[in-house]
């Protein structure tokens, strides 16, 4: 029977034990699940690593023990980093995109106001939440960043240079190595894409525009910041269906 699996922010490297201190889990496991004592879970960190786990004891409702039996390669770690630069859409369907670009692999999600955005606010929380519940079903190693919310022509300038990479990372400190990050945005008007436009392994970004797609002056920006222009068909795709077919032909051609 495959076990239960859940992302925690605690690391857990080599100990035999871990406490978790997370109310709304200890919650789920204890009454959802209704989990108890010698019960196994699997847990993963984000290192790449998963563990498989008997619960020891649960501490109130906020926290429980943990005794760690066995660690293991998870299924998945994305192989590049992948930023998806996404205009925001109604409610449901952006939590859509969240979940199906984190099953994908896509390392950063980057919500953009564009010109024709009708909508101009997210609920951060909810889509954290959705990017760890996609995680952990879909075995990947990790959970994707959730980045505040940018306007597009802030974005576009950082798009081909290390500072994007830099900027955009919590907790980065010295002077890495620069990193050059590629750039495509799909529009219906642009060459059509293929497997040639990627470089393998490189660090790239995917813009994803709004309902009604991007405008004339976006385009134009586009191009004078040398972000690659190109279309996925003839068909007109909706926001949710454009970054699915964009990061299945680029995940899957990795």
């Amino acid at each position: 029977m495959r076990l239960h699996r859940f992302f925690t922010s605690e690391t857990v490297g080599n100990r035999n034990e871990l406490t978790i201190r997370n109310a709304e889990l200890v919650s789920q496991l204890r009454h959802v699940f209704r989990l108890k004592k010698t019960d196994h879970i699997v847990v993963f960190d984000g290192s790449g690593s998963e563990y498989d786990c008997a619960i020891a004891d649960y501490v109130g409702e906020t926290a429980l023990v943990l005794d760690v039996r066995a660690s293991a390669r998870c299924r998945y770690m994305p192989p590049r980093r992948l930023y998806l630069c996404a205009a925001i859409v109604k409610k449901d369907n952006f939590e859509t995109i969240v979940e199906k670009a984190t099953e994908l692999g896509v390392t950063d999600i980057i919500p953009v106001i564009a010109e024709r955005s009708e909508k101009k606010a997210v609920n951060d929380s909810r889509l954290k939440k959705i990017a760890v519940e996609a995680s952990e079903q879909s075995g990947r190693g990790d959970v994707p960043v959730v980045h505040p919310i940018m306007k597009l022509g802030g974005l576009v300038p950082l798009s081909k240079h290390f500072t994007f990479v830099k900027r955009l990372e919590e907790g980065t400190s010295g002077s890495p190595e620069k990193v050059e990050v590629e750039s495509i945005a799909f529009h219906t008007e642009g060459d059509t894409f293929s497997r040639k436009d990627l470089s393998k392994g490189s660090p790239l970004a995917i813009f994803i525009g709004p309902e009604g797609g991007w405008s004339p002056d976006e385009i134009a920006m586009f191009h004078k910041n040398d972000v690659a222009i190109r279309c996925l068909g003839l068909q007109v795709l909706r926001a949710e269906t454009a970054v699915i077919s964009a990061l299945s032909q680029v995940v899957f051609n990795d």
